[in-house]
């Protein structure tokens, strides 16, 4: 019986590090971006989403009108 609760804590006891790691990592050794560059960053991705949805609009429209061309033939 004591050797099955100190394997118990001992699970218990790696466990608590493994996150205690994860908390460390995550807040003492990630480098987070600036502000005006996650600014920057939403404006071009959002820049080029725009964008690529206008294109493919206009292509899927090209499609459509050769397509109807195609077959009233």
């Amino acid at each position: 019986m004591h050797n099955r609760i100190e394997i118990l804590s001992y699970i218990i006891m790696k466990k608590k590090n493994y996150f205690w790691g994860i908390y460390d990592e995550f807040f003492y050794c990630i480098t987070w971006p600036k502000w005006i560059n996650l600014q920057i960053t939403t404006l071009i991705v959002s820049f080029f989403s725009i964008f690529l949805s206008i294109f493919l609009y206009g292509v899927d429209g090209l499609f459509i009108f050769f397509i109807k061309k195609l077959f009233s033939l």
